[in-house]
């Protein structure tokens, strides 16, 4: 196998570096709500102070499924901003009664209508704990016509047959089969939907994603398990114009393979689905095939070069002294190519690419303990890249959100498993062009 090749990391500040990003961002233009608040929100400095979103607070109950019960985690937030309310939607996972990933879930929703400065109380998006992993929201047009405020996400079978134990009360409780799927370990694509901004939610299973055997690679290839976490993006340009894509981990293997008891026993790699009809369905793209395949997982991707080509990040767990990995599809997505190491620390810890201009984002805590968060950026397509630190303290699972106009957000859990909850900070794109000393030391390497 060829050796992977090294990415740049050019330190410092180049002077103007993104003028023409805060510009082109500017010239986009905010509803005349938006464009009065988020400056407001953002000061002379243009960053926010930490934004609480959630606090954990194990003396406090929440009624769930007819059971008080707290919450011990906020974990993996997902934004997204509807410009024409002008309310700002945070959704994360509630892991209830702890912060470990088997724990149970609900689904987290939090509104603001004064751009940041405050958020409501949580809603829970479902109606009683289910075993759900990383959800990426974003915003549709439902085929009634209505805006349509979207959650995807996967539900684990295997866990939640070792939770519930009865198909027969799975089906009951879920509107689900068990029996149905070709293996033990396998997965289901969930989406929870509201055409109400978020006051009443429905769902909907979409199984044509999981548990089924594609032709990749020159092989027929399992998918268990696709976790949802890379974030919803749309590609502006290029020949895919329109295109959603949504990047993350999954677990398959080539076949022959057991039938596992557990999706994790699956291999680990990365992929992208992607939907041409803006959210309605969904496509399986190609399977990362290099030496690369096995040694990553958690993934985000967004379109570059004018939506040309798309560029993919993934965590690197092995060898993680080195930078997270990163690969190019010219074909929107159904093949890869060979991975090169990136500047951005590795820190075994989720990474999420944004776009805003002509200018590459990508929130990730600098430091493997999950501190110091930091937006890293790129005006290369992702050849390159500068860093700008935002959240000195506990910085974990994280995204950063296009808002409007030239905001944008970094929303993240605080705490290795969000322990402490939730907090976020609003930007302005011009602030990356700010000297250090406006919010602090620059972060340290890894």
């Amino acid at each position: 196998m060829p050796m992977l090749r090294r990415g740049c990391f050019a330190i410092g500040m180049t002077v103007g570096i993104l003028s023409a990003l805060a510009q082109a961002a500017l010239a986009q233009g905010a509803t005349p709500t938006a464009a009065m608040g988020f400056p407001k929100t953002v000061g002379a400095e243009r960053v926010s102070r930490r934004l609480d979103v959630f606090r954990v607070d194990r003396k406090r109950s929440y009624t769930i499924n007819g059971q008080a019960q707290h919450v011990g985690a906020g974990f993996q937030p997902s934004v997204v901003f509807n410009p024409k309310d002008g309310v700002l939607h945070v959704f994360f996972q509630a892991r209830l009664g702890g912060s470990g990933d088997t724990s149970a879930k609900m689904i987290a929703h939090v509104r603001s209508r004064d751009f940041g400065q405050s958020f409501s109380e949580p809603q829970f998006v479902n109606r009683r704990p289910m075993q759900t992993y990383a959800m990426s929201s974003f915003i549709r047009t439902a085929p009634s016509g209505a805006t349509r405020l979207s959650v995807l996400t996967s539900l684990s079978i295997d866990e939640t047959v070792a939770r519930h134990k009865d198909p027969q009360a799975i089906q009951d409780l879920f509107d689900i089969d068990v029996t149905a799927f070709s293996r033990k370990a396998a997965a289901l694509v969930v989406e929870f939907y509201s055409d109400d901004s978020g006051t009443t939610w429905n769902r909907r299973y979409l199984p044509g994603i999981s548990d089924r055997v594609y032709r990749r690679n020159g092989k027929d290839y399992y998918l268990a398990f696709m976790n949802l976490i890379g974030q919803v993006r749309q590609m502006d340009g290029g020949p895919h114009r329109g295109r959603l894509i949504l990047a993350g981990p999954l677990r398959g293997s080539y076949l022959p393979c057991p039938d596992h008891a557990r999706f994790r026993q699956y291999h680990a790699s990365s992929s992208l689905i992607y939907s041409d009809d803006g959210g309605e369905t969904w496509t399986f793209g190609g399977v990362i095939a290099d030496e690369t395949a096995f040694a990553h997982n958690e993934a985000s991707a967004v379109a570059v070069n004018d939506g040309q080509r798309i560029l993919m990040v993934r965590r690197r767990n092995r060898n993680a002294e080195h930078g997270k990995v990163m690969h190019y599809s010219d074909d929107g997505g159904q093949t890869w190519q060979e991975g090169f190491v990136s500047p951005i620390p590795a820190t075994r810890c989720l990474q999420v690419l944004e776009t805003h201009g002509n200018t590459v984002l990508c929130s990730a805590p600098a430091m493997r303990n999950r501190t110091h968060g930091t937006i890293y950026f790129s005006r290369d397509h992702g050849k390159t890249w500068n860093r700008k630190l935002i959240e000195e303290g506990p910085f974990s699972y994280s995204t950063v959100q296009r808002l409007t106009g030239a905001y944008l957000m970094c929303c993240y859990s605080r705490g290795h498993h969000g322990e402490s909850g939730v907090a976020a900070r609003i930007f302005a794109a011009d602030w990356l062009e700010q000297p250090d000393a406006a919010t602090g030391r620059p972060a340290p390497d890894a």
